[in-house]
């Protein structure tokens, strides 16, 4: 369905549609990719302290930015692009472009997390996973995420990442099918309803000709009992359990208490697995009432 802003008259910096007003005094930030440079891996911005980005490989490889967009080339297994907050409530929007050279297995948007990210922060004490000797243990909130599947069937998705590498998969799942060689607008709002519940919502914009074209995909509505984790995913995971006691956001001893998180986190960010030949633009994170 198409979308009526509450907001109706209001676009950003970019000329696209705000949602939601910004909050007073909160923090906005856009990306300015105009001056030609590329972000190594675990590296953040020279020109923007905000920015960051991890799991680009090989060594030579990094996110190319330059005359308004940022490229992802060749191919990254898994690129993660941050945006250092606080953020709480926020409207975060991104153009992407596969081209029809290349491919990508999925997109998300996140938010609202203190997820292991640039420099493994915000909490720099990892721990090491027993089954593969890495540092690979986070004791921050996961994350709210929006999840464009491009696969054999593709489909949007909401699902929560409750603690580093604890999902609560596919939560809703609707088909979803996203073209080559075209800007596609993607944004999700993250917000606070009533009685402290939190509602997730994407969008897509597939005719970017016009900034009213923004069709609402995929919605939910976190109430705290709705997402809970199986036993058996938590007896998976003890590891991480264990050595988060105290630690991180100290949310390990019972994480389906948790479904609900609403503090300040340290990133918005996006993840594209298996990603080639892939552009960005227009991308912005708001913190919206």
């Amino acid at each position: 369905m198409l979308i009526v802003s509450p907001w109706p008259n209001s676009v950003d910096k970019f000329g696209i549609k705000e949602f939601y007003p910004t909050k007073e005094n909160g923090l906005e930030w856009f990306a300015d990719w105009n001056q030609s440079r590329i972000i190594k891996d675990h590296q953040f911005d020279p020109y923007d302290s905000r920015l960051g980005v991890t799991h680009f490989a090989p060594p030579d490889h990094g996110l190319i930015i330059g005359e308004g967009r940022a490229k992802i080339r060749d191919f990254d297994k898994s690129p993660r692009i941050y945006v250092k907050g606080p953020w709480l409530n926020t409207e975060q929007t991104v153009y992407i472009k596969i081209l029809d050279t290349g491919k990508v297995a999925d997109i998300e948007l996140r938010s609202r997390a203190n997820h292991d990210g640039v420099q493994h922060l915000p909490y720099t004490d990892m721990g090491v996973d027993p089954a593969t000797g890495k540092k690979d243990i986070s004791c921050g909130f996961g994350n709210y995420l929006v999840k464009w599947d491009q696969g054999q069937i593709g489909f949007v998705s909401i699902e929560l990442e409750i603690i580093h590498g604890l999902y609560k998969k596919e939560i809703v799942k609707i088909p979803f099918t996203m073209p080559l060689n075209q800007y596609v607008g993607f944004k999700t709002i993250t917000r606070f309803v009533e009685d402290g519940k939190v509602k997730l919502e994407g969008y897509n914009n597939l005719d970017v000709s016009s900034q009213s074209n923004w069709k609402k995909t995929i919605e939910f509505l976190f109430d705290g009992k709705n997402s809970a984790l199986p036993d058996s995913t938590l007896a998976e995971h003890q590891p991480w359990l264990d050595y988060c006691k105290d630690k991180g956001d100290k949310i390990s001893g019972d994480l389906n208490n948790h479904q609900i998180w609403n503090n300040p986190s340290y990133w918005n960010w996006i993840r594209i697995n298996n990603a080639e030949n892939v552009w960005l633009k227009y991308y912005s994170v708001r913190e919206i009432q």
